[in-house]
């Protein structure tokens, strides 16, 4: 019997500079650095860090689950984990965001379930988050990656797409910035208002149908035009 193709864990780091007043000093402001892992480990998933986030307004489409539903949940998924650490070489931390995809681990996937709680928004971890993310499914770097030995890898060779919903349109520029989404569809408009609903978007894949489909369309101009000006084909 055929089992999915295991991902082996990935991990990223990353030092975000903090402005801090030091009193005891002429008042000039030095910065210190707070220290993220993001990390595709399930094993650093902390459940009770997760099921409050469900349980919570953070993630108004979820609904609270008992923990070995959660528990099945995360080991059904491709989970990434971003953890707060107390110092630059911790390998453990607190679970501060997260992101979950539905996904066979070969040619499909769907990105639901990302969060970043409150206290650590507005230091660029949601985006990051999803630069990780890319990197996990397609392959390559991550923009300021601490960690090198993580840096570059060579994702899911046969994604054909990876889909999501946005529900606001500066949450699908953000998607669009660092996955590189095309928007598709509206998802549950209301007749008469042509920008309402939420907003279906896609990633498309190295195997993706569609792209495989115009470079043959294109092979198919670029012979026709040769054909027409008297080239050899």
């Amino acid at each position: 019997m055929a089992t999915p193709t295991a991902t082996a864990p990935l991990s990223w780091r990353r030092d975000v500079p903090v402005p801090v007043n030091d009193a005891a000093t002429d008042g000039t402001v030095h910065p210190r650095y707070e220290h993220f892992l993001c990390s595709s480990d399930p094993a650093l998933i902390q459940l009770d860090a997760l099921g409050a986030a469900m349980a919570s307004d953070l993630l108004w489409w979820a609904s609270p689950l008992e923990p070995e539903t959660l528990a099945a949940l995360v080991a059904n998924s491709v989970c990434l984990g971003v953890y707060h650490l107390q110092n630059a070489e911790d390998e453990r931390g607190a679970m501060v965001g997260f992101a979950r995809l539905a996904t066979d681990r070969v040619t499909f996937a769907y990105l639901t379930d990302v969060y970043v709680l409150p206290a650590y928004q507005r230091r660029g971890l949601g985006a990051w988050l999803m630069e990780c993310l890319r990197a996990l499914v397609a392959g390559g770097s991550v923009p300021g990656d601490a960690d090198g030995a993580t840096a570059s890898k060579p994702g899911w060779p046969h994604l054909r797409s990876l889909w999501l919903i946005a529900s606001t349109p500066a949450a699908a520029r953000m998607y669009t910035r660092t996955l590189g989404t095309e928007a598709v569809a509206r998802y549950r408009s209301t007749p008469g208002e042509p920008n309402s609903g939420m907003i279906l978007l896609e990633m498309v894949g190295p195997s993706s149908g569609m792209r495989t489909l115009m470079k043959k369309e294109k092979k198919q101009r670029e012979t026709a035009a040769e054909k027409g000006d008297g080239s050899v084909v």
